[in-house]
């Protein structure tokens, strides 16, 4: 057997006792990172709502650990209309492949303040058997967000909607762990997150068995967020309450529930009783937001990478 030349040259130094050391080892390279990658659409929007929408990529990349599999954008989607019929007069989307989530936003008038917010979530979902988002949409109405800058609730309320693009409430069904949705007794069947909610967020009694799913209120508050008069206060249930509702170890498990690689030391301490009486305290005054419903995905990406209308499995 030949032996490479490299391998001979250094056989040939440690047989003449030459005292020079071989280089170190370089450590490996650092595993590649989750991303996301916002595009903006029409008007570049105010400062401060730039600000909140970072804060939300670099929140959700401080959770995220772990890279998503890179996937080519399919030749029949063309443009971001097909997943918004709202969104037209845009140009066409660039062909690059989406290594993490792609997120189309967009701050414009829609019909003043207190009336249609915006909506937010995933429309392409990578192929199976990873089926998570690949790329979403967010849309505001430019009113709305200044009353919540006014209130204080930007931030919190760009973070909310983000996590929907991500999957948080919007993939759900399709990944299996939404029972009894059309019911009025919800329940997301996650184990990481009900065990998060049960051990770490003071709801032994409420997650023994799942999850409480907010399943009253219409379409824009059911099945996809958790259910209000259990976790009130926490940020992803239909209304935010306040300017700092925090982020609680229940929903970054929830994500790992949904396959994504999480740190649970990012979670914002939280604790279901402290919530409600919190809120008992200040009589429930003072101002919310009643967010809106999400958008579902629009397609699946298939295994051929084409465009299927997304239909969950469940």
């Amino acid at each position: 057997m030949r032996i490479p030349l490299l391998l001979s040259l250094v056989g040939a130094v440690a047989l003449n006792g030459c005292s020079k050391k071989s280089s170190p080892t370089e450590p490996p390279p650092p595993p590649p990172a989750f991303t996301i990658e916002l595009r903006w659409l029409g008007t570049t929007p105010e400062l401060s709502t730039l600000t909140s929408f970072t804060k939300a990529v670099d929140r959700i990349g401080d959770i995220v650990t772990a890279a998503l599999p890179t996937v080519a954008l399919p030749a029949d989607f063309t443009n971001v209309s097909q997943c918004n019929e709202n969104l037209t007069g845009y140009p066409d989307v660039p062909r690059d492949p989406i290594e993490g989530v792609v997120i189309y936003a967009i701050v414009e008038p829609i019909d003043g303040p207190g009336n249609v917010l915006g909506s937010a979530g995933p429309c392409l979902i990578r192929p199976d058997p990873d089926s998570r988002p690949a790329l979403g949409v967010m849309r505001f109405d430019d009113a709305d967000l200044d009353n919540a800058e006014t209130n204080g609730h930007l931030d919190a309320l760009v973070l909310h909607e983000m996590l929907h693009v991500v999957g948080l409430g919007t993939i759900w069904r399709d990944k299996m762990l939404l029972e009894g949705d059309n019911t009025a007794d919800a329940r997301f069947l996650g184990f990481r997150a009900r065990t998060a909610c049960s051990d770490v967020n003071g709801g032994s009694a409420e997650c023994a068995e799942s999850v409480p799913v907010h399943s009253t209120g219409g379409s824009g508050s059911a099945y996809s967020h958790w259910r209000e008069d259990v976790f009130l206060g926490e940020l992803m249930t239909p209304i935010l309450n306040s300017a700092t509702a925090p982020l609680s170890a229940m929903s970054i498990r929830s994500l790992e529930d949904l396959g994504y690689s999480v740190s649970v030391s990012t979670a914002d301490p939280f604790l279901i009783t402290a919530a409600v009486m919190a809120a008992q305290l200040r009589g429930e005054t003072g101002p919310s937001v009643t967010l809106p419903e999400p958008m579902q995905p629009r397609f699946r990406i298939s295994a051929t990478n084409t465009l299927v209308p997304f239909e969950s499995r469940r």
